[in-house]
């Protein structure tokens, strides 16, 4: 019996000797792909063009070298490419820290279907990534180093996750909450656009898509707009005029609410209260104000901001996209499952908006 426990130890060891090792790359035998880049290629309309940027350990982070390596490679699949990538350098590739991929504007006017099924089904990319399009190409937005990054790849990840920073530009959008925007009925995805200025990266700007292209690019200001619809409380800057002079209020706090209203008449009629509250942060008349002229500047607000909501929505309301949702509250809150959608349809193109905002400003600075 002694004998025999021994033969199984011997052989139970001889198994771990065996097996340890065996397909593991320590961390000096890895690259760290943080972000990759889909742009189209002049070879052919299925072939695309891959880019991925990695980082290559350093010592000390805090040490101010950061070291990356951008390696491109034209394929027919996103899969192959990767394949062939390993052949262009010395160490594995680990895509464990991908928290970007970039969609080239071109690429993006096509379809991103492909790709972004593959990082939902790729095993070690996580789905908390965050897709953008790039203009003028990925390649070109992926090169970019700005001179505050301190780990490869990093400042593009801070931007784009508003962990660095906070801008009421910046429309935040994780993989898989576009993945299921691609495939919900009543509601269409949206990613922030990534450009660049010498190197510097510049996200101020949203794209709106159907359900697997880009249709339209909103300008800054319609982009700060639609972030406030989205039901995000952004604190941000408005200007108005009145008399001729510029004011501009910051805004602390800012609500949006809506309502969808069925109209006898059929048309229908989508609700929207908008709350802002915050200070009169610059005026250029120098007389000091009173009262009743506070009021007349939060209603100089309220109706210039009404307005510019109102033509955002009408504009995105003649590409037929659906970004806010409006499609699938009406299914929420409607009961006839078989026609509801079908109903939609038919009232979105014609329903109207009516945009009421509600401005506070907090002063002291006013004679009383």
């Amino acid at each position: 019996m002694r004998h025999s426990t021994y033969r199984v130890m011997i052989l139970l060891c001889a198994f771990i000797l065996l097996l340890s090792g065996c397909g593991f790359r320590d961390i000096d035998l890895r690259l760290f792909v943080v972000s990759i880049g889909v742009d189209v290629s002049e070879k052919g309309p299925n072939v695309n063009r891959y880019s991925f940027k990695m980082a290559i350990p350093t010592g000390d982070p805090k040490s101010g070298e950061v070291k990356s390596l951008t390696v491109t490679q034209e394929s027919e699949s996103i899969a192959e490419a990767i394949r062939q990538v390993k052949s262009k350098v010395d160490k594995e590739l680990d895509f464990g820290h991908c928290r970007a991929v970039l969609y080239g504007e071109a690429y993006a006017r096509r379809s991103i279907r492909s790709i972004q099924d593959w990082t939902v089904r790729r095993r070690d990319i996580q789905l908390l990534m965050f897709p953008a399009v790039a203009i003028p190409t990925a390649e070109a937005v992926l090169k970019i180093q700005p001179p505050t990054e301190r780990v490869a790849g990093n400042a593009l990840v801070l931007a784009i996750s508003e962990d660095g920073t906070e801008s009421p530009f910046i429309t935040r959008t994780f993989a898989f909450d576009l993945n299921r925007k691609m495939r919900e009925i009543g509601e269409d995805p949206v990613m922030p656009v990534i450009t660049t200025e010498g190197n510097v990266l510049n996200i101020d700007r949203a794209a709106l898509m159907d359900k697997e292209r880009v249709k339209l690019i909103l300008n800054p200001e319609d982009t700060r707009l639609y972030n406030m619809l989205d039901r995000r409380d952004i604190r941000t800057n408005l200007r108005t005029r009145r008399d001729g002079e510029i004011l501009e209020m910051n805004v602390e706090h800012s609500k949006a609410r809506y309502k969808i209203i069925d109209g006898s008449d059929g048309q229908g009629e989508i609700r929207y209260t908008i709350r802002l509250s915050g200070t009169l942060e610059e005026k250029q008349m120098e007389e000091q104000m009173t009262l009743e002229e506070l009021k007349k500047i939060e209603e100089a607000f309220s109706q210039e901001l009404s307005k510019d909501v109102t033509r955002l929505l009408k504009k995105i309301q003649e590409t037929g996209l659906d970004p806010l949702g409006f499609g699938l509250r009406y299914a929420g809150t409607h009961w006839n499952n078989d026609t509801e959608m079908q109903d939609w349809e038919r009232l979105y193109p014609q329903i109207k908006f009516t945009v009421k905002v509600r401005t506070k400003i907090k002063s002291n600075f006013f004679k009383r």
